[in-house]
């Protein structure tokens, strides 16, 4: 009678075992597609100064990376704003001579709308996604130059 029982309470706690795994298996993910973008944010920082310009922003800040700690959507937030000093500054300072720089500054729905007290993971994932879908050609454009300017193949390189 026993075994029968944990038996029935083994196989309902199968399906809550998948769905956290599903879970922490999102959450790194997440923080792979954030980390990878932050790092290619700070990659096109560094080139912009081997391309010439003697700082990687406006303000004179190198623009770090933010804390890992931090949550991710103020960690999106931040990237949003980030990217478009480096556009602005890639752009205005004619480092690149880009498409990108026709378009008007990156200002995500999900940036514009305010800061939201709860944003699902799924939203996160998005707007992830979508932020490095926009730092891509940027940060392309600003290292393969800078790749050209120091000869090193590997500058840039990610993973």
């Amino acid at each position: 009678m026993i075994w029968k029982f944990a038996a029935a309470f083994a196989l309902a706690l199968v399906p809550l075992a998948a769905a956290l795994a599903d879970a922490v298996q999102g959450e790194i993910d997440l923080e792979i597609v954030i980390g990878r973008t932050e790092v290619m944010q700070d990659q096109t920082a560094r080139g912009l100064v081997i391309l010439g310009l003697r700082q990687a922003s406006s303000d004179g800040e190198q623009l770090l990376p933010s804390d890992p700690q931090r949550d991710q959507y103020a960690r999106l937030a931040e990237l949003v704003v980030r990217y478009n000093n480096l556009r602005d500054l890639a752009c205005g300072n004619r480092v690149i001579q880009h498409p990108l720089c026709v378009g008007q500054r990156f200002m995500p729905m999900w940036f514009t709308g305010g800061r939201r007290p709860y944003a699902p993971p799924d939203d996160l994932k998005r707007m992830a996604n979508e932020m490095q879908n926009q730092t891509a050609p940027l940060w392309m454009a600003v290292c393969d130059r800078a790749r050209l300017r120091t000869g090193d193949k590997d500058f840039c390189s990610i993973e």
